[in-house]
């Protein structure tokens, strides 16, 4: 076998696929994030943004007479 038939158009297309799910993964992971500063990759990609953290401010109202 030489080299052309193991590295053929299949190969190339998995490759391509397999970096493509990997960066989409991160994007996904970076922006799911609850960190207003992400970097991954030593720096190459970073994300900031401002994050709105999530508060308690339900309320429940009770008429002590309704009981």
């Amino acid at each position: 076998m030489s080299w052309i038939e193991i590295f053929n158009g299949t190969f190339w297309i998995t490759i391509a696929t397999l970096c493509t799910a990997s960066i989409a993964l991160c994007i996904k992971y970076c922006l799911k994030s609850k960190c207003d500063l992400v970097k991954i990759c030593c720096g190459l990609v970073e994300i900031h943004r401002n994050v709105e953290l999530e508060t308690d401010d339900l309320e429940i109202k009770t008429d002590e007479n309704n009981l």
